[in-house]
């Protein structure tokens, strides 16, 4: 994750998202009263990431993304990993619509590597998803 680009954790909340999205969408009882926030999670996700390779040149609505606050608000106690993803994710996007030079998570967290430690021996079946 040294090595890692912006896209790449955008890649990484994005493939976990449509994990997430999926198992809500065709194995949860009731899951169709939490698709609507997987499904714009995953759109989110999808917008971001082109605005990162060129491919969306449009970057005003990324003041709209609200997928920070579901990392926050829906998964910090029941999905860390998600929320990590996620919250990661949602960094980048608020440097970029600041115009800011992008400063990776493992740039500027000196737990950085611990967490992601942590992370992958709880949760080895989506760490690398």
């Amino acid at each position: 994750m040294t090595n890692d680009t912006a896209l790449d954790y955008v890649d990484r909340a994005l493939r976990l998202a449509q994990k997430r999205h999926h198992h809500i969408k065709y194995n949860v009882i009731g899951g169709e009263t939490l698709e609507p926030m997987y499904n714009s999670i995953v759109q989110q996700l999808i917008y971001l990431h082109n605005v990162i390779t060129g491919e969306e040149k449009d970057k005003t609505k990324l003041w709209k993304l609200t997928f920070g606050m579901y990392a926050t608000k829906e998964f910090e106690a029941t999905d860390p990993i998600f929320e990590d993803r996620l919250g990661d994710a949602f960094y980048i996007a608020s440097q970029i619509r600041k115009g800011l030079k992008v400063k990776l998570p493992n740039q500027v967290d000196p737990n950085f590597q611990d967490k992601q430690k942590r992370l992958k021996a709880a949760y080895p079946d989506d760490f690398d998803v």
